[in-house]
């Protein structure tokens, strides 16, 4: 068997586990980074969030999209043409969550690490995705 390498492993709560996946990765990914960094102030973007693509932003200046999955693959919501104008955050979150109620958040990349894993969809020309194996990481028993 292959390890996994990822960065923290949190049980998500019965509460939050009723919530969209979305929703679950960023609610993981504040509660890493305020027990990681505790004295630093991590900002949920809400004028940005949608035509900038930025979910959060910490006290800093740095930049952060949250990309949660349960299934095979991080989606993006734009053709491969177009996701070099769609990542404009700094850093990339991966959060995998698993049946079993865990969230595994993996290894935080820059965008340059991962413009070229990117593939088109093959229902959509207007997504693309990522495979968890080319980020490196091993699916988990979903």
């Amino acid at each position: 068997m292959i390890g996994r390498n990822y960065i923290a492993k949190i049980k998500i709560s019965e509460e939050l586990s009723k919530e969209s996946t979305g929703f679950i990765g960023e609610a993981i990914f504040e509660q890493w980074f305020n027990q990681s960094y505790q004295s630093e102030t991590l900002h949920k973007q809400a004028a940005d969030r949608d035509y900038a693509k930025i979910d959060f932003s910490d006290s800093k200046g740095f930049t952060y999209q949250v990309k949660a999955t349960a299934a095979k693959t991080y989606t993006f919501n734009c053709s491969p043409a177009n996701v070099a104008k769609h990542m404009t955050s700094n850093f990339y979150v991966f959060i995998q969550l698993d049946a079993h109620g865990y969230a595994y958040i993996e290894r935080i990349r820059a965008k340059s690490e991962i413009e070229n894993s990117i593939v088109q969809s093959y229902k959509n020309k207007n997504q693309c995705f990522i495979w968890k194996e080319q980020l490196n990481q091993h699916m988990l028993e979903i």
